[in-house]
């Protein structure tokens, strides 16, 4: 029997990262095996949903969304994208990471070493909080994973355990020039706070860009209340946007969805006039997309 939502859909909640891949089915079987998901739609980009999504070029390709077994309604949607520009996870600006809640940290890095995944981080503690125990990986489609075994919330912030092995993706990450710039847009637009701000040394970014190992970095976050949704990272001066192809979704991690109370107040420039979509994650609800300050591809989804 599936378990119910942990929480209903509110501001500021992610509700789906979108991820390019030019084999839909071998990202599938890898969340399916390794993560424990299940598949809820699989069926086909229409032509509204693509014009929708500033990308015409992607309709008519395979979309698959998934869920994790906890029966959170947080999803991971892979989208067929073929002839994607070169492309290097973590070395360009736009959305780099998915950071997904799960149970287990350790043993969950075990079940990785054989697997289609890369392991770039190995768990770890946060130099802020024993509270964060996270990994990384890369999935089939170059797309980064902060697989992060959460032990209680912080001071600010509360944190969500995780209800099955892996469960829901509870962050996402952020990379940009100017972390101020790219919070200011979430702030302004959608009425969302900026939360603390740290200067710490960081792994994944680090060996990304064969930096000294102590290299600190700044990151920040936005928030809704108590709950995080974007972690903000300012990467250094060697990272480029993220190219390309014509009319279609960026490579990796392409896109996230969030949840917004009220269409009509959003601030931002929309690609177009919000439309409603029957599948998930939109349910039949309002939809529109913007563009962030780092090129960042935004989906929002009316909680009404």
């Amino acid at each position: 029997m599936t378990s119910p939502d942990c929480r209903p859909d509110g501001e500021g909640r992610i509700k789906c990262a979108t991820v390019s891949a030019a084999d839909v089915t071998a990202v599938v079987n890898s969340y399916k095996d390794y993560f424990g998901y299940k598949i809820i739609e699989d069926n086909f980009v229409s032509e509204a949903q693509a014009t929708h999504w500033g990308a015409t070029a992607m309709a008519g390709k395979r979309q698959v969304v998934m869920a994790p077994m906890s029966g959170t309604q947080v999803f991971i949607r892979i989208v067929e994208n073929y002839n994607m520009p070169d492309y290097d996870y973590l070395k360009s600006y736009g959305w780099n990471g998915i950071e997904i809640t799960v149970r287990d940290v350790e043993a969950l890095h075990e079940n990785l070493k054989q697997s289609p995944f890369e392991i770039i981080g190995v768990p770890t503690y946060m130099d802020f909080s024993d509270k964060i125990y996270p990994m990384q990986a890369v999935g089939v489609a170059n797309e980064v994973f902060y697989l992060n075994q959460v032990r209680g919330d912080l001071p600010d912030y509360d944190l969500p355990m995780a209800r099955s092995f892996v469960d829901h993706t509870f962050i996402m990450v952020l990379a940009t020039p100017d972390m101020n710039d790219a919070i200011k847009f979430y702030v302004q637009n959608f009425g969302w706070a900026q939360g603390n701000e740290y200067f710490v040394k960081y792994s994944v970014i680090n060996k990304a860009f064969e930096l000294p190992e102590e290299t600190p970095h700044y990151l920040s976050m936005t928030c809704v209340g108590r709950i995080v949704n974007n972690e903000i990272d300012q990467y250094p001066e060697a990272t480029v946007p993220r190219n390309c192809a014509e009319n279609k979704l960026p490579p990796g991690i392409a896109m996230t969805s969030f949840i917004v109370e009220d269409m009509d107040k959003v601030k931002a420039t929309l690609i177009s006039k919000p439309l409603r979509i029957d599948m998930a994650p939109y349910n039949g609800r309002r939809s529109a997309c913007c563009i962030g300050n780092a090129g960042e591809l935004i989906e929002l989804i009316e909680a009404k």
